[in-house]
């Protein structure tokens, strides 16, 4: 109990021991400094401890300008120096003295008594020092011009068998309001120093990284690429294999790889060698209105499996493998043989005529039919493939002869081609294709009947009104169309194909007949093994009267109705 109260007081001893001491020294530090800036205060590097505020001023008017005459910059590269007057700058003295003075003689006893003790082991006080902001923020930016750069990227290059490095370079990016913290902060310390604040950019490829790559193409260089397909060996040169490497960037990273368009224009003896195309085998067609149709048989071929070639280079070459097996493969033609003698048409599917004696013609007509019909005579049809009347008939060296443009008789290049089309288009009808594009005529005409026409009309390049007549395959086989002007007056057109048990009727018959137009509607019936799959309208058509040569109208019912089937 006793020794408790012993440590009491002599804890207590000493606390009156250090009041004692504090208040000592700043009763000594308030008669030693009254009137007087306290000892131990400094602006800058300038003591003004123990002066009066006059005498401070007097010093630091003194020191001050010499201090602030220059600003100095350290840069990451180098140092920039220029006049604190560029930036209006000035010492106030009659401030930063006030300051000086006021250290330890504002503010409640303790926070006096606190820096009056600090002055006694030294106190930075900082210079009041006026400067125009706008003129600081506008030598910052003058900087940053000056000191900032982008990062550069290591590359490689590869030029023939030789290799190069560029080097990697770092960087650097300014940070504005740090520099222009750092450059108030130096003006007030009166120190004249400061530093450039700012980040160093590093590069995304590295000097190390590229080189490391360029080893790569180095060990891919270094010797002859050989490749061996069938007993012989076609050999590739460092030089030749040079060019084909290809720099990239994979994961930020340089990778070499292969140029395979390059690679494969280096190996054009190899491919020039070994590649072999098939023979589609193809249809012989003669006869005429009953052709005979005879396969002309195809052949295989080869081929290099060039892509999985290229990926044994690719993934050997830079491991210094140097000799490789050509894969080679056989090609087989998209049409062989014993395909092209399943699919050979063998039946007529669908036929039509129309008779061209019924409108008066001095033999351009006739001429322009022969043209026409025959562009068409002996095409081949795969399945699933469509039909273009116009892709077939435009741009022949037609006649001019009598054409029906807008219900209108006129001669122009071509006459005979809607005819032509017509009894073609029926012909597909009747062998139960897909029509899947046809346009009627805006009048009726003698040769066809009404509601089973069909027309085609092409303008110039790019012309956005062609008119087209197009069907689509949908046998499981070729068709062959045949199509010809005979002696006896009339246009034939038959489709040959492989039968599938379709059988076709069709008719048009007249909703109304005046001397302002008709109508005409017209009706299929498509039976497939006996089973009617589609009875019904086809279409509808509206006619106005036909206008003749001289301009006068011919009304519908005066026009001849030519029969459905002849």
């Amino acid at each position: 109990m006793r020794g408790r109260e012993n440590r009491r007081s002599r804890l207590f001893a000493v606390s009156i021991l250090l009041c004692a001491v504090v208040s000592a020294l700043v009763a000594a530090d308030q008669l030693t400094n009254a009137g007087e800036i306290r000892g131990g205060v400094s602006v800058g590097e300038v003591h003004l401890g123990g002066k009066t505020p006059e005498e401070a001023r007097g010093i630091l008017t003194r020191n001050g300008p010499e201090t602030l005459e220059e600003i100095r910059l350290s840069g990451p590269s180098r140092d920039f120096t220029f006049s604190a007057g560029d930036l209006g700058a000035r010492l106030d003295v009659r401030s930063t003295v006030e300051e000086a003075y006021a250290l330890g003689r504002r503010g409640g006893f303790a926070e006096r008594l606190g820096k009056r003790v600090r002055a006694l082991f030294g106190v930075d006080v900082p210079a009041e020092v006026r400067y125009r902001s706008e003129a600081a923020r506008a030598k910052v930016e003058g900087l940053a011009a000056r000191v900032n750069r982008e990062p550069r990227d290591a590359s490689v290059e590869v030029l023939g068998t030789e290799v190069r490095v560029a080097g990697s370079d770092e960087g650097y990016r300014l940070d504005g309001a740090a520099t222009a913290a750092n450059l108030g902060r130096a003006l007030e310390s009166l120190s004249g120093e400061a530093e450039i604040s700012g980040e160093v950019l590093e590069p995304e490829v590295t000097t190390d990284e590229a080189e490391a790559a360029a080893q790569d193409a180095r060990k891919a260089a270094a010797g002859p690429l050989v490749l061996e397909a069938e007993g012989k060996r076609w050999t590739l040169s460092p030089a030749d294999v040079g060019p084909a490497l290809a720099v990239h960037r994979e994961d930020g990273k340089l990778r070499i790889g292969l140029d395979r368009d390059r690679l494969r224009e280096e190996m054009a003896p190899l491919y020039a060698d070994l590649n072999v195309e098939p023979v589609e085998a193809s249809y012989d067609v003669a006869g005429g209105a009953t052709p005979k149709i005879s396969v002309t048989p195809g052949g295989e071929g080869r081929r290099i499996e060039d892509e999985k070639l290229l990926d044994a280079v690719e993934a050997g070459l830079f491991e210094g493998r140097r000799e490789y097996e050509v894969p080679v493969a056989v090609a087989r033609p998209e049409l062989t043989t014993a395909e092209a003698e399943r699919l050979k048409p063998t039946e007529m599917l669908g036929s039509y005529r129309t008779d061209y004696s019924v409108v008066p013609d001095d033999g351009t007509r006739v001429e322009n039919l022969g043209l026409s019909s025959g562009a068409v005579n002996g095409t081949l049809l795969a399945p699933g493939e469509t039909f273009s009347m116009l892709d077939h008939v435009q741009g022949l060296d037609y006649n001019d002869s009598k054409v029906i443009v807008d219900g209108e008789e006129t001669t122009a290049d071509g006459g005979g081609l809607c005819q032509v089309t017509s009894t073609l288009y029926n012909a597909a009808n009747f062998a139960g294709l897909d029509v899947i594009e046809r346009t009627p005529h805006s009048a009726q005409l003698p040769y066809i009947r009404p509601g089973m026409d069909a027309t085609v009309w092409w303008g110039g390049p790019g012309a956005s009104d062609d008119l087209d007549m197009k069907f689509r395959n949908t046998t499981a086989g070729y068709l062959l169309l045949r199509e010809y002007v005979a002696g006896d007056g009339h246009v034939y057109a038959g489709i040959w194909g492989r039968p599938d048990g379709t059988e076709v009727t069709m008719r048009s018959e007249p909703t109304y007949m005046g001397g302002d137009g008709s109508e005409w509607v017209t009706y299929q019936t498509v039976e497939r093994n006996g089973e009617v799959v589609f009875d019904g309208e086809l279409h509808r058509d509206a006619y106005e009267p036909l206008v003749d040569g001289h301009g006068e109208p011919i009304p519908p019912p005066d026009v001849p109705v030519a029969p459905a089937t002849l």
